[in-house]
């Protein structure tokens, strides 16, 4: 488990002796990114820089905008894209622990002075949002020569709206510096409360249900119908307090399930990596909404969403390699083993 091992190099990066200190989501992003690659070198894995990437495009065309300026398209990116497919070591079985090849990060540094604590909220809430409705949900098998299975992001969509053997996986990193009370509000919002707990947990939000205009507005008006529940399990390291001394909160969520849901549109992926859409091509149309809308606000929306794609990043998402071959097997692939003495069958 990669990014889950990466994230526990975190309190040294945030407190060790002789680390630099850091102020800015970045900072967090880029310690994180090399905790990556030194995870990626102890396996040996050949050319481990070309593993990982950050600011990954979700998307090589674009959204639209909400002010539909017909000369600028809203470029989003992940903070980090992590491909683990080299490592060689998928299986059904350590699919149902979670391990995923393609594996996109969002993450939130929230420090003391930086944002209300509704506009953080909104900020958390919204890479939630991105990693249900951004993230190409993509398939193993897609560029099979012979039977190319369907995909929901690319070619042509499935029939029935049913996908198998989705190959993603979805984290977001959250950090907090300080009071979380102060940070995120004394009257926390349940869902906000829930993403911090260690375990597991499901929440279900809609936008138009929470009370703050401020809240509903940051995030966009035009997805106050929009509905997210997610199933997750969180990692968390907590530094003890000490008077006149900075205090952090370091969550990992990754998000095992979900379903979203706008107007006619839903798209669902269970934690045994099956997906369904409402509708052919639903998933397709919820990207291309959500893209457009979210956090759209000059205060909130990311930094760089208005600089087109180079040809090197429109590469990395057009040339990507076909992994079928490296994915975990579906359930049903797999043989079942033959009870004899030496093999006792398991209970």
């Amino acid at each position: 488990m990669l990014i889950e091992n990466a994230f526990h190099y975190l309190p040294e990066i945030l407190s060790g002796s002789n680390y630099a200190a850091q102020d800015y989501e970045a900072g967090i992003v880029n310690a994180v990114s090399l905790a990556v690659l030194q995870e990626l070198n102890a396996r040996n894995v050949p050319n481990p820089l070309a593993a990982l990437s950050v600011e990954k495009l979700y998307s090589s065309t674009g959204f639209e905008r909400p002010d539909n300026n017909p000369d600028k398209k809203r470029h989003l990116r992940a903070d980090l894209f992590v491909d683990t497919s080299k490592t060689f070591v998928a299986s059904e079985g350590l699919s149902r622990f979670g391990w995923r090849h393609k594996n996109y990060l969002e993450a939130k540094f929230f420090r003391p002075g930086s944002a209300s604590s509704t506009n953080n909220a909104a900020l958390l809430l919204g890479d939630v949002i991105r990693l249900c409705c951004l993230v190409p949900p993509m398939v193993a098998g897609l560029r099979r020569k012979k039977n190319p299975k369907p995909s929901p992001c690319d070619g042509d969509p499935s029939a029935d709206g049913k996908y198998s053997e989705i190959c993603v996986g979805r984290y977001l990193l959250h950090v907090y510096e300080g009071s979380v009370e102060t940070l995120m509000g004394k009257k926390a919002r349940p869902w906000a409360k829930e993403l911090r707990i260690p375990s597991g947990s499901k929440i279900e939000v809609k936008i138009g249900d929470d009370k703050a205009d401020t809240f509903k507005k940051a995030l966009s008006s035009d997805l106050a119908e929009l509905k997210v529940k997610i199933g997750f399990t969180n990692r968390v390291i907590s530094q003890l307090e000490a008077a006149g001394k900075t205090h952090y909160l370091c969550v990992l969520t990754r998000i095992d399930s979900f379903a979203v849901t706008l107007g006619d549109l839903s798209w669902t992926e269970n934690e045994k990596r099956e997906g369904l859409e409402s509708k052919a091509g639903a998933w397709r149309e919820l990207q291309a909404t959500v893209g457009k809308h979210l956090l759209f606000t000059s205060k909130l929306k990311k930094k760089g969403e208005d600089i087109p794609p180079t040809g090197d990043e429109l590469e990395s998402l057009e040339g990507a390699e076909d992994d079928s071959e490296n994915e975990p097997e579906s359930a049903d692939q797999v043989e079942a083993t033959v009870p004899n003495a030496e093999n006792p069958p398991q209970r």
